[in-house]
């Protein structure tokens, strides 16, 4: 099985568990970062290429967005159709192609958490830059290339008594990571910092922002176990133009 197929299978194999996973690092933190990047969405069409099973799309419609999700593992799409409104469109279609969307069609494109998923990233971003209408803005959140570099499922380096440093090694040497999630081993594709920027320049896009979100002081206390967040960035947000023409 090559990798592309073997990055599939595993959304599909464990699509239900992500449908019941604890969301409360996107809902108890980044979705804040995600809406202040995206700017007012009333009104507004937008595509969320990577939408999995559609939390986000249902919060941007709720907003007053018009919104279609894009996502190639059809169970999640199943899962969005069923809990979602008629103010959103589901697609089964992938991030690398899609072939089902004309040019020019959204103001707004949404990457959230999908590169690291995906072995033609390259390809995935110049198809967002094709669906945007001129002066349309891409919003893209990753997983820090600094938390994805090291080769190991072990995370954190601690004593008995807590966590001593995040590890960074084989920063420069890309590609498979294998990290476990719900106990099940799963893949992650990494880049460097510089690879990402690169490609995004290279699609013809204008870099606007870039943030490493952090949880606020009220989002702390609502969440003590986000206390690692600040001490070694976890995520990272692209804040993207396409010009005008």
């Amino acid at each position: 099985m090559d990798l592309k197929s073997r990055l599939r299978a595993q959304w599909t194999q464990n699509a239900q568990d992500w449908i019941e996973a604890d969301q409360a690092v996107r809902t108890g933190f980044l979705d804040t970062w995600m809406l202040d990047a995206l700017g007012n969405v009333s009104g507004r069409s937008v595509i969320d290429i990577g939408c999995g099973e559609g939390r986000f799309c249902r919060l941007l419609s709720e907003l007053g967005a018009e919104v279609t999700g894009v996502d190639l593992t059809e169970a999640l799409i199943e899962q969005a159709r069923n809990v979602g409104s008629e103010k959103e469109t589901y697609l089964v279609g992938d991030a690398e192609d899609l072939e089902e969307v004309p040019n020019g069609t959204f103001d707004l494109a949404v990457s959230y958490i999908v590169l690291v998923d995906l072995v033609d990233y390259r390809r995935s971003i110049q198809e967002a830059y094709r669906v945007l209408c001129p002066g349309g803005s891409f919003i893209v959140c990753n997983i820090h290339p600094m938390r994805t570099a090291v080769k190991s499922t072990d995370g954190w380096i601690s004593d008995r008594s807590r966590k001593l440093f995040y590890p960074v090694d084989n920063y420069t040497e890309e590609g498979e990571r294998e990290f476990l999630w719900m106990r099940v081993p799963f893949i992650n594709m990494h880049r460097t910092l510089s690879k990402y920027v690169t490609a995004f320049l290279d699609a013809g896009f204008v870099l606007e922002g870039l943030h490493e979100p952090v949880p606020s002081e009220d989002q702390l206390a609502r969440h003590p176990n986000f206390d690692d967040e600040p001490r070694v960035p976890n995520f990272i947000i692209y804040v993207l133009k396409k010009p005008l023409e």
